[in-house]
């Protein structure tokens, strides 16, 4: 028997996205370089996911420096600036839970981004869209296919740690206990 969830009570709340928005949040800003040596298990498993969400296919020669992550800045979920091997990069995030994609809001948020590095650096520019589990909803399917962003569930970020927690309360509820745990949950509180 185990501790009950952190994230899921007995309310049937619906702040699953801001929740996702925090730890995403933190999960990115734990894989600077910075903090390899504050807790070096989260450090290597925040790296293997923001790895992931960045595109790449392992984190063994990438060094990841001076992150940055704003939630919710001009409605963007999350809008991380980093450096991936001294090189400028730009992540957005746009995560839902249960709500909808707006009609073309993911081409707007894309426009905005590249609206505002036009005069600036030339940042690599990596979009995703983010949703809990691996059951991609069918409405958003067709604007998804029409933007620049990426999917990915956390489910998917999750299996990418291969079980290996971290010994962090905190980053193992989330990233295994909910993360991997809660579809069931989540569809007993629905």
């Amino acid at each position: 028997m185990k501790l009950p969830s952190f994230f899921i009570d007995d309310h049937d709340s619906m702040k699953y996205e801001e929740t996702i928005d925090f730890f995403m949040s933190w999960t990115i800003r734990c894989a600077d370089e910075i903090y390899k040596d504050v807790n070096t298990n989260v450090h290597e498993s925040a790296r293997k996911i923001l790895t992931q969400l960045l595109g790449y296919n392992n984190s063994n020669n990438l060094v990841f420096t001076d992150i940055k992550v704003s939630k919710q800045c001009d409605n963007i979920d999350l809008w991380v600036e980093l450096k991936v091997n001294d090189e400028d990069h730009v992540l957005i995030i746009e995560d839902k839970m249960y709500s909808k994609v707006q009609n073309d809001q993911l081409n707007r948020y894309h426009e905005f981004i590249e609206k505002y590095y036009l005069n600036q650096s030339k940042p690599i520019r990596k979009y995703v869209f983010l949703r809990p589990d691996y059951e991609l909803e069918k409405q958003d399917e067709p604007l998804l296919k029409k933007s620049n962003f990426v999917y990915f569930n956390l489910e998917q970020l999750a299996d990418c740690l291969e079980e290996k927690r971290t010994g962090h309360d905190l980053f193992d509820e989330f990233w295994f206990n909910w993360t991997l745990d809660s579809k069931e949950k989540r569809e007993k509180k629905i």
